[in-house]
């Protein structure tokens, strides 16, 4: 655990433009400044991002609320006594203890990725990896209920750093290893239910960047199940005189995808991109 994990979990796995991720890392980094001067919780000098275990967590979320009633009440807390003045509304509007409910979540996230990723060491067929990496994460039922959208984003963001971690961190077609521009793009799409038992199957995943995620979303290109080479859309033709054609598009046809480390993509499943997803020539 750790800042920038903790950073990247709220952005992912909160709604957009929330703006949560920010607000609660900077809670957390008021909670590191002023912690180490209360004697209730022995927290060995280590920042919150090293506190693993969620019950110290739940211990420490218990001591901040009582300051914040001192706080409230006028009373002496740490707050006061050892944090800025500026930073009195991070406590006072619950900024602190949402973060600290937020950490523990992360805790509990980390704690699931590390049995996700015994999984996959212990496992070597991809369909076995994703029917259990489903069952541990949940994802047998439908819903869109606020816990269901949790599960599914945990989910999807597992596959992400599945695929990711697959193709070294770059995209299969440009190389780009820009984290924020990198996308794990399902062969076949995760709302095909009559697929629902391959949505986490390392097999059906290419890792893209954000353009090219979209244009094979969209199915405005896909790639050859026999050779794993690009095919432009007939779609795609009506912009052959634009000036970024070339660039973007009229370069990659026929390109090959770099070869991933251990899981390449199942031939099956491009050709049912191919043949449901994609436009045509």
């Amino acid at each position: 655990m750790d800042r920038k994990g903790f950073i990247d979990f709220n952005t992912r796995l909160s709604p957009e433009n929330s703006g949560k991720a920010d607000s609660y890392a900077r809670a957390i980094q008021i909670l590191d400044e002023v912690l180490p001067y209360q004697n209730v919780i022995d927290l060995h000098g280590q920042s919150l991002y090293e506190v693993t275990d969620t019950a110290v967590i739940e211990a420490i979320l218990r001591l901040v609320k009582t300051e914040v009633r001192k706080m409230k009440n006028q009373q002496q807390n740490i707050f006061d006594d050892y944090g800025k003045p500026n930073q009195r509304s991070y406590p006072l509007k619950s900024f602190c203890s949402a973060a600290l409910e937020s950490l523990k979540k992360y805790a509990q996230y980390m704690q699931d990725i590390n049995v996700a990723d015994r999984i996959v060491a212990q496992e070597t067929d991809p369909r076995s990896i994703s029917t259990r990496l489903i069952d541990h994460f949940d994802l047998t039922k439908e819903g869109e209920d606020v816990e269901s959208e949790t599960k599914r984003r945990k989910g999807q963001d597992y596959f992400r750093r599945m695929i990711l971690t697959n193709y070294s961190g770059r995209c299969a077609l440009t190389g780009i290893n820009i984290p924020q521009l990198l996308l794990a793009s399902h062969i076949i799409p995760w709302a095909e239910k009559s697929h629902k038992s391959d949505r986490l199957n390392p097999c059906n995943g290419i890792c893209l960047s954000a353009l090219y995620d979209k244009a094979f979303d969209k199915g405005l290109i896909t790639f050859s199940p026999d050779d794993y080479s690009v095919v432009l859309s007939s779609a795609l033709k009506e912009y052959e005189t634009q000036e970024y054609y070339d660039k973007y598009f009229g370069c990659i046809a026929g390109q090959k995808i770099k070869t991933p480390l251990e899981y390449a993509p199942s031939s099956d499943f491009l050709a049912y991109h191919r043949d449901k997803v994609f436009l045509g020539l």
